[in-house]
């Protein structure tokens, strides 16, 4: 889940959300009155428990803490709208890069849970993406973004054209995922839990410049697991793709991005988290050493209150300690994230 991770496991327009009145919107079709204001007894026992429905501490006349919407944010599955605003900084280099080149990539990753049935809920992903790479637009073909790297046919690209690394920006492949995952954790003596869930993964051929996309259908499936004890938070987000139609003059496709997340939450009212997200890539379709990249980071975030909208900022650095040998690829990335969190009971 390049995770959480780094695919955070978590969803299209943006939203906010405004309580002019400083209460919480009632629910159902009645009209807008506060909700009865729920004894602090009922309200501390609800509000420890992680894996409750927002609903219905709300229906008690209680508000969800900060706590509890944060642990909620840790489970790649949870039910929660999540916006996910995303910005990376990437520092490329390779042989005939002349340096240090820099790709810049924002992803809008609205997160929203469906309900089906009793016992599932369907989690959908839809990342939008705004590219600025350092590549020429006419080098066309030979070139193109995958989901976190630069693809390309041939090593020696910086002699495509006069001035390869002229800078390109656009919308990139429009992607989507699909994870069908149990409502009912995995829950251990400990007091851990396990959550996880499967489902299909798609890219669509939307991009803007040919090389700031790959020029095919792509499908495939996706998988999330994810522990999540009192302090820790592990997990595994792994999406494949293989091409299916589009461009024939274009590459085909075989990519797997596996995003790993290690975090440990750190006691406070502002829910501190320190570890790291990041996107391990692998392109199948590379030859020799030039198919792995796999970064390692360290960085930390925290919820924020703005009104009774939470959001999660956090910060990240990552180094790519394996990188292909023989094309530009990542070195260091700067990762920032801004994220509203919309409980589902909100709307």
């Amino acid at each position: 889940m390049t995770r959480h991770t780094t695919w955070t496991l978590c969803s299209l327009l943006l939203s906010s959300v405004a309580c002019a009145s400083g209460e919480l919107p009632a629910l159902g079709n009645t009209p807008k009155t506060a909700a009865a204001k729920g004894d602090p007894e009922t309200c501390q026992r609800l509000q420890q428990n992680f894996d409750i429905d927002l609903k219905e501490v709300v229906k008690a006349g209680c508000e969800p803490s900060t706590e509890q919407i944060s642990k909620l944010m840790d489970n790649p599955v949870g039910n929660l709208v999540l916006l996910f605003n995303q910005f990376d900084y990437t520092a490329l280099k390779g042989p005939n890069s002349n340096g240090t080149r820099m790709l810049g990539k924002y992803s809008f990753m609205p997160t929203f849970p469906i309900s089906i049935g009793e016992d599932w809920n369907l989690i959908n992903r839809l990342p939008i993406s705004y590219v600025s790479a350092p590549v020429n637009h006419r080098a066309g073909n030979l070139i193109g973004m995958g989901p976190s790297d630069i693809l390309s046919d041939r090593g020696d690209f910086a002699s495509v054209v006069q001035d390869p690394f002229d800078r390109t920006s656009g919308f990139g492949d429009l992607a989507y995922v699909g994870v069908f995952s149990p409502k009912e954790p995995i829950r251990f003596a400990g007091g851990g839990k396990m959550v996880w869930g499967f489902g299909p993964t798609a890219m669509f051929p939307t991009a803007e410049e040919d090389v700031l996309g790959t020029g095919k259908y792509s499908l495939g499936p996706a998988f999330v697991a994810a522990y999540l004890g009192e302090d820790w938070t592990l997990g595994l987000f792994p999406q494949h793709w293989w091409s299916v139609g589009g461009d024939s003059k274009r590459k085909d496709v075989s990519l797997t991005n596996i995003q790993y997340f290690i975090q440990r939450s750190i006691p406070g009212p502002e829910q501190w988290r320190i570890g790291m997200t990041p996107n391990v890539t692998v392109n199948w379709k590379a030859e020799g050493g030039n198919k792995v990249t796999f970064p390692i980071g360290l960085g930390a975030g925290r919820i924020f209150n703005f009104g009774k909208l939470p959001v999660r900022i956090s910060g990240e650095i990552q180094y790519s300690a394996i990188h292909p040998d023989d094309l530009i690829s990542s070195r260091w990335n700067f990762r920032l994230s801004f994220i509203p969190v919309i409980p589902t009971f909100m709307f």
